[in-house]
């Protein structure tokens, strides 16, 4: 796995380490086979990101729009679309893929959240990703 942060994000060293556990911690309980990279970014437009995250299956690449976005909400796009990968890996992105609804995208948003729940209780120390976004507001008031 390889994981490129776009500098306009400004995300911290310890936002950045606890995103890359996060991916990893997804790609060993989905489980899936492939390398895969994840691109955190900040123009929608530059990158083909039609809502807030895509994954294109020709080359195993998950972009994510990060911009003014909770740290919980990205994460959760992250195991949203290594879910399709895994999908992709087990043959069953065939055919007519709805936008939303149908199997594909129920089963990719309900295994983000069980991953995203998951993941916060692995660790007393990850539980912090939920209380990011208050300490960010914090220093915006300080």
């Amino acid at each position: 796995m390889k994981l490129y942060v776009d500098k306009r994000l400004n995300l911290n060293k310890d936002k950045i380490n606890l995103v890359s556990e996060f991916c990893l911690f997804c790609s060993e309980k989905l489980p899936l086979e492939s390398n895969f990279e994840i691109y955190l970014v900040s123009n929608r437009k530059e990158h083909d990101i039609k809502t807030t995250a895509s994954y294109n299956p020709a080359d195993k690449v998950c972009k994510i729009y990060c911009k003014d976005r909770a740290l919980p909400d990205f994460l959760r796009s992250i195991a949203h679309e290594l879910t399709h990968m895994m999908q992709d890996e087990l043959g069953l992105l065939k055919g007519s893929i709805r936008d939303a609804g149908g199997f594909h995208e129920d089963q990719a948003n309900a295994r983000a959240g069980e991953l995203l729940k998951l993941f916060a209780k692995s660790h007393p120390t990850r539980r912090r990703m939920y209380e990011s976004m208050l300490n960010d507001i914090n220093l915006l008031n300080s």
